[in-house]
């Protein structure tokens, strides 16, 4: 089967149409990692009959413990058919081992490091390569943290990046009890025996997540920690502060996973002059206090966040 890529193999995994949209899924195999059964997912969405050429290209990044439905259901439903339909041209990546993406041989250490060493660059190479563009990278949760890191750590260039936008996305807060001394210890002990962590038995999503992750966040967190990739040794929050592209950050008021509060401090130490940040909450006149999850996945938030961040994309590309 020939390659969709002259950079890396690149296989045509599936394609589908859901009511008057397409759905092509890629399989990249950039052969980057020290695995090299790892398999990353990129949904390419539009408009049946209707050509992507020109458009602005948007790479869409799930949170912790989710896929792709995050953005678009079974049923063709979610906010990336609103981007779609708003003429940008869609791209949903899925980290290692969820949705489309097939669990790699050492799934248990993947880490944000790795997928910033390897997946974000090839992916982002990839939909340069099919569009001719650069990408704005959009992320939520966890998925706004890898963003950030890529772009922080150098590994996601900002001169191939057009903006990105964060949604309940910080990597500031800490929790007291991480900075007891023995925590990081008992927690790293504990992993050794549990590979990952059940999305369904913790009621947080129909995702698992590798265990290297959280040893990561507990490096990241936990005492003398901080934001950091092992392989540079350098505090990524003064690169953060170095930011120049288009940036914007929006958290629910009734967020508790990533506090309003929390965001708006690392939106602020971010240097970019061209940013944008928003707090979705009744006194700022939304219809409610907008939680983590349903700042994007609710009919509220198709009526009144969508059309903002919308906004926000059109007048980003057109300076």
């Amino acid at each position: 089967m020939k390659s969709s890529s002259e950079l890396f193999p690149v296989w045509l995994f599936q394609a589908d149409i859901i009511g008057n949209l397409t759905k092509d899924v890629y399989l990249i195999k950039h052969g980057r990692d020290t695995d090299k059964t790892v398999e990353v997912a990129l949904s390419h969405v539009g408009i049946y009959g209707q050509s992507n050429k020109g458009k602005q290209p948007i790479v869409l990044v799930h949170g912790s413990f989710t896929n792709r439905g995050f953005w678009l259901s079974s049923k063709g439903i979610g906010f990336a058919r609103h981007l779609v339909e708003s003429g940008f041209d869609v791209w949903i990546m899925e980290t290692r081992g969820h949705g489309l993406s097939p669990r790699n041989k050492d799934y248990s250490n993947n880490s944000l490091e790795r997928y910033v060493l390897s997946d974000v660059p090839a992916v982002n190479e990839f939909v340069m390569e099919k569009t001719g563009e650069k990408p704005i990278w959009m992320g939520h949760s966890l998925g706004g943290v890898l963003i950030s890191t890529a772009i922080s750590s150098g590994l996601l260039p900002q001169s191939s990046v057009t903006g990105i936008v964060l949604l309940g996305t910080q990597v500031i807060r800490r929790y007291w009890y991480l900075q007891l001394p023995f925590v990081k210890s008992l927690a790293n002990v504990w992993f050794k025996y549990k590979p990952e962590l059940d999305g369904h038995k913790l009621k947080i999503g129909p995702e698992n997540e590798p265990s290297g992750i959280a040893k990561e966040y507990l490096n990241w967190f936990g005492l003398f920690g901080y934001w950091q990739l092992k392989s540079q040794k350098v505090h990524l929050i003064d690169n953060w502060k170095k930011v120049t592209i288009p940036v914007m950050s929006v958290v629910g008021q009734n967020d508790h996973s990533d506090p309003a509060k929390y965001c708006q401090d690392f939106y602020e130490l971010c240097g970019s002059k061209q940013k944008e940040f928003k707090i979705l909450a009744e006194n700022n006149g939304f219809s409610r206090d907008f939680g983590h999850i349903d700042m994007i996945v609710s009919k509220d938030a198709a009526k009144e966040v969508w059309p903002l961040i919308t906004k926000w994309l059109v007048d980003t590309i057109s300076k």
